[in-house]
């Protein structure tokens, strides 16, 4: 090989090389299917999750009373920023779910900003193994994501309601 011909070679290669990586290839025909059911900034409003992480997804619907209780029994329990950090535990333990309680066991309860409920607890969302509860404190609204167990509704997350809503 001659030296001429490996740097015209190389030189190809290089522009080759160079022109895929900067979008300079063969254009998609309209024959190329798109990556999903809709294309791109066509997905309907009504299919969008209110669960970003998409595990379960969760629409305006009717709710089980008994999901909204128990966000409102939690988030009570969870409102005593005046217990010592084992009692606190104690009283959130029973309306989380195992994974959230363990979580709940490393939070300090003089850092919890609310002291008590103000108003009722209002379903955001639904479905049949989800529902997202807000309620109202005096630090602000909450968002409960409560899901359905064996053990009846759990409480899987809790969050500023404009910090739900931004994730």
């Amino acid at each position: 090989m001659t030296p001429r011909f490996v740097r015209a070679t190389i030189a190809g290669a290089a522009t080759l090389l160079l022109s895929a990586c900067a979008g300079n290839g063969p254009a998609p025909s309209s024959s190329t299917p798109a990556t999903g059911p809709y294309p791109e900034g066509a997905v309907p409003t009504e299919t969008l999750a209110a669960d970003p992480d998409g595990v379960l997804r969760a629409t305006p619907g009717t709710a089980d009373p008994a999901a909204v209780t128990a966000a409102l029994r939690f988030v009570r329990a969870w409102a005593r920023p005046d217990l010592p950090a084992e009692s606190w535990l104690a009283g959130v333990r029973p309306y989380a779910v195992p994974a959230y309680a363990d979580l709940l066991a490393t939070v300090e309860p003089a850092n919890v900003p609310a002291t008590r409920v103000t108003g009722a607890g209002r379903a955001a969302a639904a479905t049949a193994q989800r529902v997202d509860v807000d309620v109202s404190t005096d630090a602000g609204v909450l968002r409960v994501v409560c899901v359905h167990s064996d053990a009846g509704w759990l409480v899987a997350t809790l969050a500023a309601r404009e910090e739900a809503a931004a994730r």
